[in-house]
């Protein structure tokens, strides 16, 4: 499965950086995360609860970063497994300032996952429309977490403001479309 996206976040690039580096600050990004940990300074464990149509677990799992190049780039190696099936990935994060302006950073991900196990019983179609929505829904508790630090406050995360965050966010991305 291929994911590929791009998204503008409403922060300079070194504070959208810090985020996405900090795990405790990131664990209440990741829909559904329980648990996650820094190994060393480019290695992290977690453990995540999801669930697509039926298929419902816990997945514990492992993720390296390599290539690393502050504030702007680095390599992800994602490999995961619960009783529901497996996940195995590599994925690449790229930050750059927004043209014009330095206070926003575009976010541009790409990466490749195998999936297996009942897991994959689901259909790739389902699957497909299942990533997106966790990644807007990360994506969303991001942008909220660099507008609350912006004005000094703890952005509220959980599972209803997420969706409700990715909502918002769809809504205004169709009437950009239609316009």
């Amino acid at each position: 499965m291929k994911i590929t996206g791009e998204r503008t976040m409403p922060a300079p690039r070194r504070r959208v950086w810090d985020l996405f580096n900090d795990p405790d600050r990131l664990a209440r990004l990741i829909p559904g995360c329980e648990k996650l940990e820094k190994l060393a300074p480019d290695e992290f464990s977690g453990t995540i609860n999801v669930g697509i149509a039926a298929v419902k677990g816990s997945y514990a799992g492992k993720l390296k970063l390599d290539d690393i190049r502050p504030p702007e780039h680095y390599k992800m190696i994602v490999d995961g497994k619960g009783k529901q099936g497996f996940m195995r990935g590599t994925g690449v994060l790229d930050l750059a300032p927004r043209d014009g302006d330095p206070n926003q950073t575009v976010v541009k991900y790409s990466g490749d996952v195998q999936l297996g196990g009942p897991l994959m019983q689901v259909g790739q179609r389902l699957i497909d429309s299942a990533a997106n929505m966790l990644m807007g829904q990360f994506f969303s508790a991001a942008e909220a977490e660099l507008k609350a630090e912006a004005a000094g406050e703890v952005a509220r995360q959980g599972f209803f403001i997420n969706l409700w965050r990715q909502l918002l966010y769809l809504i205004r991305s169709f009437f950009k479309r239609a316009n």
